[in-house]
């Protein structure tokens, strides 16, 4: 009994114990895991929390979507406004006679006109002007009016009285009142025009873009819905086949900014949509203006004007052309009319 543990105690040689760390030590590194076979990966995906609900597919998902199918959405509502607009022209003279489609906007603009024929700052300041000069000779009068003797009495001259306060002057914003809004609204609606209509289709200008620039699914259909909006809705603008190309471009850009984190370089932009930088600005600050700076729009807002377009025809035969390089072919629009 004692020899058994006189055995126990004795420690083991140095050889035996490298030889068993060296046999305990990996040789290489352990299998890459698999979640999908890890029993308790899979129980706790079949059993969400009682608060989750995973939406069921659905082929009226909005957001199963794809941004090419949004694209041919977009085609088609832009063509279909283009097919009923007809071509109008962007400024007709005052002497041609009333556009019919145009009526609405055209008394609207004389109402605006008439309304604010009240609040010229030109009429404030010469009524400002008279009001004063009426006072100063007021003044003028009372003081030299000499002191007339009572029976011999000179009384004592009394101090002319002060002069009633002037009406305060009205504020001057600098540029509030330079033009009128009808006029101003015709300058901004301007920008958007060609002299002629562009040498590119709506639906390859939109594959164009789509290719080197591609975009989201709500991108399309927001810019969808900014212009159903302005043309129908508002009638803010016409869509006609001289300034759909700038609508488009002009909201898909503002779109892009509004709604995603990605955005493309702004020479990449105008190079692909056929415009120059600083005419890709103003298009893009003159869409702003036209909307009303209301560029955000809800998932209802979305899904409804969804509805809307698939109730339309598409294109038929939509299909992304790939050419083998990625060269960008070069594409000039033509540029806006100017203020004659």
């Amino acid at each position: 009994m004692a020899s058994d543990v006189a055995q126990l105690d004795i420690p083991a040689s140095q050889p035996e114990q490298d030889k068993d760390h060296d046999s305990a030590t990996p040789t290489s590194p352990p299998p890459p895991p698999i979640p999908s076979a890890d029993p308790k990966l899979v129980l706790q995906a079949r059993t969400p929390p009682p608060l989750h609900t995973a939406p069921s597919p659905s082929s009226h998902d909005l957001f199963k979507l794809s941004p090419i199918a949004a694209l041919k959405l977009l085609s088609g509502s832009i063509e279909a406004l283009v097919r009923i607009t007809g071509d109008i022209p962007p400024t007709p003279p005052p002497a041609s006679p009333t556009i019919p489609n145009m009526r609405s906007m055209q008394r609207e603009k004389a109402e605006i006109v008439r309304s604010l024929s009240e609040k010229s700052l030109v009429r404030l300041r010469e009524q400002a002007e008279a009001q004063s000069r009426s006072q100063a000779q007021t003044q003028a009068i009372g003081q030299t009016t000499p002191t007339q003797p009572i029976d011999g009495v000179h009384l004592k001259k009394t101090s002319a009285p002060s002069p009633l306060r002037s009406a305060p002057e009205p504020y001057i914003i600098i540029g509030a009142d330079s033009q009128p809004l009808n006029l101003q609204h015709s300058a901004i609606t301007r920008k958007f025009f060609s002299k002629q209509p562009p040498p590119i289709s709506i639906e390859d200008y939109l594959l164009r873009i789509h290719r080197f620039c591609p975009m989201s699914t709500a991108v399309y259909l927001a810019t969808s819905y900014y212009i159903f909006r302005l043309a129908v809705e508002e009638r803010a603008i016409p869509v006609t086949r001289r300034n759909c190309h700038r609508l488009l471009l002009a909201g898909l850009r503002v779109a892009m900014k509004a709604l995603e984190d990605l955005s493309y370089p702004h020479a990449k932009i105008a190079r692909v949509g056929g415009v120059s930088e600083i005419e890709l600005a103003r298009l893009e600050i003159s869409f702003c203006f036209l909307t009303g700076f209301e560029l955000v729009i809800g998932e209802d807002t979305l899904k409804s004007h969804w509805e809307t377009l698939k109730q339309g025809h598409g294109l038929v035969g939509f299909k992304l052309a790939q050419p083998e390089d990625d060269a960008i072919p070069p594409l000039k629009l033509d540029a806006p009319p100017k203020k004659g």
